[in-house]
């Protein structure tokens, strides 16, 4: 029986992470500290067998696939269902000042995963992508493939797999340039989540 992996990747920093900033759908490039980050993704994964890299076509996620896909002498493949939640109402502000100039409109979108919201993708729009992306790359793979993404996007994604009711996603991190691996059968099943060991060398 094959057994197949997908290891979700959140991209390393930019500078709107460093600040704490929504970034959403705004095209955010690596910073330094995420150039570094990539490359220690890249380090984690040279020895393993690698089928494919998918990718967010946003470029915060795409800097971070292309280092890794440079390893396996690969090109990122662009998934535009990867990409981040759309957040335009809130884009560019820190949770606070969110709180503070929308605190209605972002808790009726945090609990309500149907929120209908001007600027703000539903949380459950979200997850449907999310789920038809990872069987889209699940029915093309044969071997291991990694998927790079964002927290939001990959936190739907976490919660199906778990069958966890959207909101609690909030119950656990994603950080930076983490991995979270997924192994693939008949159904799939989260082996480890945010790993960041790789980091730390």
């Amino acid at each position: 029986m094959i057994v197949l992996k997908i290891y979700l990747v959140r991209h390393a920093k930019t500078d709107w992470n460093d600040k704490g900033l929504w970034q959403g759908n705004v095209d955010i490039p690596l910073n330094e500290k995420g150039f570094q980050q990539a490359e220690k993704l890249a380090e984690r994964f040279a020895n393993m067998s690698i089928q494919s890299v998918y990718t967010s076509p946003l470029a915060r996620s795409y800097q971070t696939a292309e280092i890794i896909a440079k390893k396996f002498s690969l090109s990122p493949i662009e998934e535009p269902l990867l990409k981040e939640c759309e957040i335009s109402l809130w884009n560019g502000l820190t949770m606070k000042e969110t709180l503070e100039k929308f605190p209605d409109s972002y808790h009726e979108w945090s609990q309500n995963p149907k929120a209908q919201i001007q600027g703000v993708e539903s949380l459950e729009k979200v997850q449907e992508r999310m789920i038809q992306a990872f069987r889209n790359i699940t029915q093309h793979s044969s071997e291991n493939v990694i998927v790079v993404s964002h927290a939001i996007a990959i936190r739907m994604l976490i919660c199906w797999i778990l069958q966890l009711p959207i909101p609690f996603h909030k119950n656990f991190r994603l950080e930076n340039a983490s991995i979270t691996a997924v192994e693939f059968t008949s159904q799939p099943r989260i082996l480890y989540l945010n790993d960041m060991c790789h980091l730390e060398k």
